[in-house]
C-alpha cells in the first residue's frame, strides 16, 4: 500500500461525514463506502446499500449481507421479480471495520457465525447462535433464493469479503488462514459454488472510488444509415460486447432508463442463446429485433460513432444475452452483427416518450412504468428548481456527481406524502416500494390533484428532520439500528402539527408553513416529548409500535392542545404495501406444514388437524401452502379439484367431484 493511500481514504471519509452520507459517523460512513466500491458493478442505490447492511446486535460478524440475482438486489423477495429459468445468483457477506489493520478476531466470529447460518439443515429456531432480525431475515431470502433458482441454476457464487483501512500486503498468516477457512465453508455447504475471499484495505478502497461511470463511449460499426442525428448501424457481436463491457463486467449503469430487468432463459431469451451459438445460423440481427440507444450526442468518425451521455433504453434482454455468451467463452467466427437504432435527443419529455413507447412493447409491469409519469416528471422540474434533485431514473444524479443532501428518491418522497398529508406516519415508515404496483396506490400517493409545490415542502421537512436527528442518536449501536427509519417521520409530522396548529391540516397549509419556522430548535423540542415514552423500547412488532405511536399522538393531543387526533392514521390504506403485524412464514416452517400434508386432493377439514399439531393460526397455515404452491411443492386446489400453475387439471377427489361434469358433488370447504 501506497503510504498515502490511508490518507486519500481518510479525506473520502471527512467529505462524506460533512456530507452526512449515510450519518456523520466515522465507523458508519466507511462501512457505506465500503459496501459502495465492493459492489459498485451492481450500481445499488443509497436506499439498497442501507437495506443490505445488517451490522449492529448480534449481528455474527456480519455487517453487510446482499444477495443478487442476474446482477439485480434481492430486497423483498414478495416484489422481486424472479428469472423464469435460467439465473445466476450472487451472495455478498462482508465485514468491515474502520481499523488500521486487518484483525483475526472478526474473522473468528465470522467462521463461528457461517458454520451454522449457511446450514440449511438447521431452522433458525434451532441455531445456537444469537442473531438478529436482520440477520435471520437475510438468511431466509437466501434459502428461498437458493431453493427457488437451483433448477434453473447458471451460476452461483458466493464472496466474502473483508474491508478495513489496512495494508492488504501485511495480513498475517492467522488472518490469512482464516479467510481460505471461510472460502471452504462456502464450498462445504454449496458445492456448485464459486467460493472466494477478498481483502479490501485501503489502496484497494481509493483505487474502486476512482473509477466513476463512464457515459462517453466509442462503438465500431460496420454498416450505418443516418438521417440527421437518427442513426442505424450494424455492428460486430463482439464490438458490442466490449462497448457495453468494463474489465469483463457489464457496465449496468447504462441501462438505469430500460425498465426491464434481465427475465433469465425464458423463450425469447433462449431463442437469443441458441442463435449465439449456433454458428450456422442466419446473421444474428436478421432474427433480433435490436438494440435503442439514447445519446445527448454522437459524432461518426470512420468507421465508429463517439457517444456522450448513453442511455440503453430497449433491448437489455439482447445485451445481457450476448454478454453471457461471451462472458462464457463463446466465440463468433462468422463476425456476425447486431442491429442499434441511435437516437440523439436532450429533450426529458422525448426521451421518455421514446422509453415508453419502446418498452411497451412486451410485457412489462405498469410500475417499471412510472418513471417517464407526467407527474414524475413534473415533481423532477419542480424539487430542481428549489435545488432538489429527483431521481425517478435510479442514480441519475448521483452518477452525476450530485450531493447526497440534494437527492430525493422516489420512495423517500412518496413515504413523507403518506406521513404528512395522508396523516400516516407509522405507514409512511414501513412503506415499501411494491405500492407502485398497485394503480389505487400510487395514484392515491402520486396524485395529479395535489398542488405541485406541497412536493417540494415534503421533502426539505424531511430532510431538515433528518439533519437534527442525525445529531440526536443514541450512542449505543443496539439502540441506533434503523433510527432515521423509525423516527423521522412520527418526527416531522408532530413537529409541523404542532406549528401549524392541528393534525388535520390540508396540504395548501403546508405548503404555506414557513420553512425557516420549522428550526431545530422546534425538532429537538419534539423528540424530547417523544423521549418521555422510551423510543429506544420500540419493537417490530407492529401491534406494539401501534400502541406506541397512539400514546405520542394523544400526549401531543392534550400538551399542544390540538385537535382532530383520531384523524392520524386513518388515511388512504397502504396495509398491503407496509409490513404487516402477521407471523412470518418462512420456508423452515412450510416444510413443516408439507410433512404433515397428505397427498393432494386432500380432504376438507385438514388444516385444523395441522393448526392444531402445529400450534400455530389458520393465517399462518395458508400463508405456508401458498409457499409451497409458489415454490412448486404443492399445486392449487379448490373444492377437490387440483390444477397445475396453467389451470390444467391434475386430479380430483371423486367424493367430491362428478368426474363427467368436474362439478360439485356437495358443498365443501373452499381450499387453496
Amino acid at each position: 500500500m501506497a503510504k498515502n493511500d490511508k490518507v486519500l481514504l481518510d479525506g473520502i471519509i471527512d467529505d462524506r461525514v460533512e456530507m452526512k452520507l449515510p450519518s456523520t459517523r466515522r465507523d458508519e460512513v466507511f462501512e457505506h463506502l465500503a459496501f459502495e466500491q465492493i459492489l459498485k458493478d451492481a450500481d445499488l442505490s443509497k436506499e439498497e446499500i442501507e437495506s443490505g447492511s445488517v451490522d449492529g446486535q448480534n449481528d455474527g460478524g456480519i455487517d453487510g449481507f446482499f444477495i443478487l440475482v442476474n446482477g439485480i438486489l434481492l430486497a423483498d423477495p414478495e416484489s422481486f421479480v424472479w428469472p423464469r429459468t435460467g439465473s445466476e445468483l450472487e451472495v455478498w457477506i462482508i465485514t468491515c471495520k474502520h481499523h488500521d489493520t486487518f484483525l483475526q478476531a472478526p474473522l473468528d466470529n465470522l467462521v463461528a457465525s457461517l458454520t451454522e447460518l449457511l446450514d440449511f439443515g438447521q431452522n433458525s429456531d434451532e441455531l445456537k447462535g444469537d442473531y438478529s432480525e436482520q440477520i435471520l431475515k437475510r438468511r431466509e431470502n437466501l434459502k428461498l433464493a437458493y431453493r427457488k433458482l437451483s433448477p434453473r441454476m447458471n451460476k452461483f457464487s458466493m464472496g466474502f469479503a473483508y474491508a478495513s483501512r489496512g495494508d492488504t500486503s501485511e495480513i498475517g498468516e492467522s488472518v490469512a488462514s482464516r479467510s481460505k477457512q471461510i472460502t471452504a465453508i462456502g464450498k462445504e455447504f454449496f458445492g456448485n459454488c464459486e467460493s472466494f475471499f477478498t481483502f479490501y484495505g485501503s489502496t484497494e478502497l481509493v483505487e474502486l472510488h476512482r473509477k466513476t461511470p463512464n457515459f462517453s463511449l466509442e462503438l465500431p460499426f460496420s454498416e450505418a444509415l443516418s438521417k440527421g442525428e437518427r442513426y442505424i448501424l450494424l455492428a460486430r457481436l463482439k464490438d458490442y460486447y466490449q462497448f457495453v463491457t468494463d474489465d469483463g463486467k457489464l457496465r449496468r449503469y447504462l441501462f438505469d432508463s430500460n425498465v426491464r430487468d434481465f427475465m433469465g432463459l425464458n423463450r425469447v431469451n433462449e431463442d437469443i442463446r441458441e442463435t449465439l451459438r449456433n454458428n450456422n445460423s442466419p446473421d444474428f440481427w436478421w432474427l433480433n429485433n435490436g438494440i435503442t440507444i439514447l445519446a445527448t450526442s454522437a459524432s461518426v468518425i470512420g468507421k465508429s460513432i463517439q457517444l456522450e451521455d448513453i442511455q440503453i433504453v430497449n433491448g437489455l434482454q439482447t445485451t445481457e444475452s450476448i454478454f453471457r455468451y461471451f462472458e462464457s467463452g463463446g466465440i463468433d467466427p462468422n463476425d456476425r452483427s447486431v442491429l442499434i437504432r441511435i437516437i440523439v435527443s436532450k429533450e426529458d419529455v422525448v426521451r421518455d416518450a421514446i422509453i415508453r413507447a419502446t418498452n411497451n412493447q412486451t410485457d412489462v409491469e405498469l410500475a417499471s412504468l412510472h418513471a417517464t409519469d407526467k407527474i414524475q416528471r413534473d415533481i423532477e422540474d419542480i424539487l430542481q428548481r428549489n435545488g432538489l434533485y429527483y431521481e425517478r431514473r435510479k442514480n441519475y444524479y448521483t452518477n452525476l456527481g450530485h450531493l447526497p443532501s440534494e437527492t430525493i428518491t422516489p420512495l423517500y418522497l412518496a413515504s413523507g406524502y403518506v406521513c404528512l398529508i395522508l396523516k400516516s406516519p407509522l405507514k409512511a415508515g414501513s412503506l415499501k416500494s411494491k405500492f407502485m404496483r398497485s394503480v389505487e396506490s400510487y395514484n392515491a400517493v402520486f396524485s395529479t390533484k395535489a398542488p405541485i409545490n406541497v412536493w417540494p415542502k415534503i421533502a426539505m421537512l424531511l430532510k431538515r428532520t433528518d439533519n437534527v436527528l442525525e445529531t440526536l442518536r443514541p450512542t449505543k449501536r443496539w439502540a441506533n439500528e434503523k433510527f432515521l427509519k423509525n423516527w423521522r417521520h412520527i418526527t416531522c409530522f408532530l413537529t409541523a402539527s404542532r406549528l401549524i396548529g392541528k393534525f388535520d391540516f390540508s396540504a395548501n397549509e403546508l405548503i404555506q408553513l414557513d420553512i425557516n419556522k420549522f428550526t431545530n430548535k422546534e425538532i429537538e423540542k419534539t423528540w424530547k416529548q417523544i423521549n418521555i415514552f422510551h423510543p429506544n423500547s420500540l419493537t417490530n412488532n407492529a401491534r406494539k409500535r401501534r400502541d406506541f405511536f397512539r400514546k405520542v399522538y394523544q400526549s401531543f393531543a392534550a400538551k399542544y392542545r390540538i385537535t382532530n387526533v383520531e384523524r392520524i392514521e386513518k388515511g388512504h390504506s397502504l396495509s398491503e404495501y407496509t409490513e404487516r403485524d402477521v407471523a412470518i412464514v418462512d420456508m423452515d416452517f412450510a416444510l413443516r406444514v408439507d410433512a404433515l400434508l397428505p397427498p393432494q386432493p386432500w380432504k376438507p377439514g385438514i388444516h385444523r388437524e395441522i393448526t392444531r399439531k402445529l400450534k400455530c393460526t389458520t393465517s399462518e397455515y395458508f400463508s405456508a401452502v401458498q409457499l409451497l404452491i409458489d415454490e412448486g411443492l404443492r399445486n392449487n386446489q379448490k373444492d377437490g379439484i387440483v390444477y397445475d400453475s396453467e389451470g390444467n387439471v391434475l386430479t380430483f377427489d371423486p367424493e367430491r367431484v362428478d368426474p363427467n361434469s368436474m362439478k360439485q358433488l356437495s358443498n365443501t370447504d373452499t381450499e387453496i
